[in-house]
């Protein structure tokens, strides 16, 4: 048996690489042979990646000509980026031949027996720049008889109008499995009269630990905190910086882009994929604004402070209530310099189990 699963695989940032790895590895534990459907949309594509780069800056900098040159900045990180992501994908990730179209889709489709929506923002149509939804990530191609679902799909969003949730319930409607990453997305469902959803967890917490312990490769750097944050304009390195004096630890950043540093703190430049994950687990405080760096640290039991954003917390806030952890999502430096609760994780493993449990229940009857 053979499952084709179509999610953000190919963008240049550490969780979409591994939440996508581990998307695969849970069909193949299944017996299930797994690929990747390597589908490049127009935005990730040539003058489309430059394209995307200037409307990724413009709910910040209104003045287009701002826009073009933060643009213009970012494209030689950009480019850089590649030499980290693309090994790392051809090594771990069986891929299928290369799509850049829906119509290229529709017209030649990957032969399998299932089709999978994977995890990350894949029904955000926020992310494109005409606000529509990208209908390659609801399945539109293939043979109508081809089982389809999603594993923790992620609608990144809960504001959709009531077109928006139409177009969602027509699309689903094919879906013999829905299954969500955020509870958010279970009342997104529920608006576009989709009464089959599940709410799992990401995939990165249902693969063994050691798994991801055999990607991790070393490292120099001891007792630090960790900074690794996706948005420029959150406080995640502030906060680092103010926890750095408090407990008198050095600080280290993760960076993707050439321009973007640290003051009062050590920037590392584009680790790779498995330095990533050793940065994550050797730490002994990860300060983020990531939900994969989130994950990692719940994982692996590091303590951790994940700084809300001006947009897409939901995914951030659904697993920490269900560990128990919704006091480490902190809006201010005050926050988190003036938490002193420990982390009990031995209550959070015991919670991770059983909702692991759960949600691998809900895989396995949705491969049958």
């Amino acid at each position: 048996m053979k499952a084709d699963i179509i999610t953000m695989h190919m963008i240049n940032n550490y969780g979409s690489v591994l939440q996508t790895y581990a998307t695969c590895e849970m069909f193949r534990m299944a017996q299930i042979e797994a690929e990747i459907v390597d589908y490049y949309p127009e935005r990730l594509v040539g003058y489309g990646s430059l394209k995307q780069l200037y409307i990724d800056a413009k709910p910040f900098h209104k003045n287009t000509i701002k826009c073009i040159i933060v643009a213009l900045i970012n494209w030689p990180s950009y480019k850089l980026q590649n030499r980290v992501f693309r090994p790392f994908t051809k090594k771990y990730i069986p891929l299928s031949k290369r799509y850049e179209s829906i119509s290229e889709l529709q017209k030649d489709p990957p032969k399998a027996d299932i089709y999978c929506t994977g995890s990350d923002q894949v029904w955000n149509n926020y992310l494109d720049s005409k606000k529509q939804f990208d209908k390659a990530y609801f399945l539109n191609f293939g043979d109508s008889a081809i089982k389809r679902m999603s594993y923790a799909a992620s609608f990144g969003r809960s504001d959709f109008n009531k077109e928006e949730l139409k177009q969602i319930q027509k699309m689903l409607s094919k879906y013999e499995f829905v299954s969500v990453r955020e509870e958010s997305g279970l009342t997104v469902l529920k608006q576009a009269n989709v009464d089959n959803g599940k709410c799992c967890l990401d995939p990165t917490f249902m693969i063994d630990k050691q798994i991801w312990l055999n990607m991790a490769e070393s490292i120099n750097e001891k007792d630090y905190i960790l900074v690794y944050k996706l948005h420029e304009d959150s406080i995640a390195s502030e906060v680092a910086i103010a926890l750095g004096k408090k407990y008198n630890k050095k600080v280290i950043r993760i960076s993707t882009a050439l321009h973007r540093r640290i003051k009062g703190g050590k920037t590392i430049l584009l680790p790779t994929v498995g330095q990533f994950i050793s940065y994550i687990t050797n730490a002994t405080m990860v300060v983020t604004d990531s939900f994969h760096a989130t994950a990692l640290s719940i994982n692996f039991n590091v303590p951790f402070y994940t700084v809300r954003w001006r947009m897409f917390n939901d995914r951030a806030e659904s697993i920490l209530n269900k560990v128990g952890l919704e006091k480490r999502l902190i809006s201010t430096i005050e926050e988190a310099v003036q938490l002193q609760e420990k982390i009990d994780f031995e209550s959070v493993n015991h919670k991770l189990d059983v909702e692991r449990k759960i949600s691998m229940k809900d895989f396995q009857m949705a491969i049958r």
